[in-house]
């Protein structure tokens, strides 16, 4: 059973941004969009350029596609790098970003889940095989977009996503339901009115959180850090092939008060070529979470207390399943 009612499931749209992947095995997050139709999310769109759009794989779901022209002309309003992009060049990922709110308000939806097409799987607590088997069984994606739903209904975050995986494992006793933070590749964000405009071409989903966590109007962006997924990582396809370390330098220059930079080596033995990264300050994001309907939250409190519990019961026997194994390994070799 949701906690989000299904009047307010039935009013968001899932929009998968995607481009130059126009095989499904290239798109891992195919995988998980089946279980938002047994949640009662109907609407699931593949957000993708004209240039693109006829090379496309089909899965059942429909592409939304939006004009290269359009993108080319809304990426140099909201460009933010010291060059201007080139005419049929890189853009990134934001006039996507753009045009799935677009046509979520276009469907009359109060928000869309924004998700990334390599999304490899869906975990909660921790990253291991047991989490992914729990939400599996808890309804996959279907259980995140239930609760991200919740926490944005009943909050001031126009922008709450899941933690990716590679961000540090918090102890389960320093988890919160939510808290201000940045998205990235899985979030609901709301539309319609007082919803902010995209800018990219890099960092741009950080950049899109630092827009309404320093709003006048008390609005924020906000993390479930219980909910996590990892992402794949490997390939070239895509986007990817265009990412370098100019992106966190440049994030840096125009929010010097919330990003610092460092520069680290590829690999642990100091081998390879020096790689630059970027760290989001702690109260990067000014205003905090608001709670204004309470008893909706509570209800996506309730659930994920009682995930956390089934994970932490399955984390224990997992660990003494490992224990006895390695003492019957070890009386073998005495």
């Amino acid at each position: 059973m949701s906690v989000t009612s299904s009047e307010q499931l039935a009013g968001l749209l899932v929009a998968v941004i995607t481009g130059g992947r126009p095989l499904l095995k290239e798109r891992p997050t195919h995988r998980y969009l089946d279980a938002l139709t047994d949640l009662g999310v109907h609407d699931t769109v593949w957000v993708v350029a004209d240039a693109d759009a006829d090379s496309y794989e089909p899965d059942g779901h429909d592409l939304a596609v939006y004009p290269r022209a359009w993108a080319e002309e809304w990426a140099a309003d909201h460009w933010m790098l010291p060059t201007p992009p080139e005419q049929g060049g890189f853009l990134g990922a934001f006039p996507g970003r753009e045009w799935a709110c677009r046509e979520a308000e276009r469907r009359g939806c109060w928000g869309v889940l924004q998700l990334d097409d390599n999304i490899r799987r869906l975990t909660a607590v921790r990253g291991n095989g047991f989490s992914a088997r729990l939400v599996e069984r808890r309804g996959g994606l279907g259980l995140f977009a239930d609760l991200l739903a919740a926490v944005t209904l009943s909050t001031n975050s126009r922008m709450t996503g899941a933690g990716l995986g590679a961000n540090p494992n918090l102890k389960p006793s320093e988890r919160k339901v939510a808290n201000a933070g940045f998205p990235y590749s899985l979030f609901i964000e709301r539309v319609g009115a007082g919803r902010e405009p995209w800018y990219g071409p890099f960092e741009d989903d950080i950049t899109h959180a630092l827009q309404y966590g320093g709003r006048a109007d008390g609005a924020t962006a906000a993390l479930m850090q219980v909910l996590t997924y990892e992402k794949e990582s490997k390939s070239k396809s895509g986007m990817r092939s265009a990412y370098n370390h100019e992106r966190s330098v440049q994030l840096q220059r125009i929010f010097p008060e919330s990003a610092k930079v460092g520069v680290r080596k590829t690999t642990a033995n100091g081998r390879g070529t020096a790689r630059v990264f970027h760290t989001m300050l702690r109260g990067a994001i000014r205003n905090p979470l608001a709670v204004h309907d309470p008893d909706l939250f509570a209800a996506a409190k309730a659930q994920l207390v009682d995930i956390a519990a089934e994970w932490h019961t399955e984390f224990l026997t997992a660990n003494r399943e490992k224990a006895a194994r390695r003492t019957r390994s070890a009386g073998r070799t005495t």
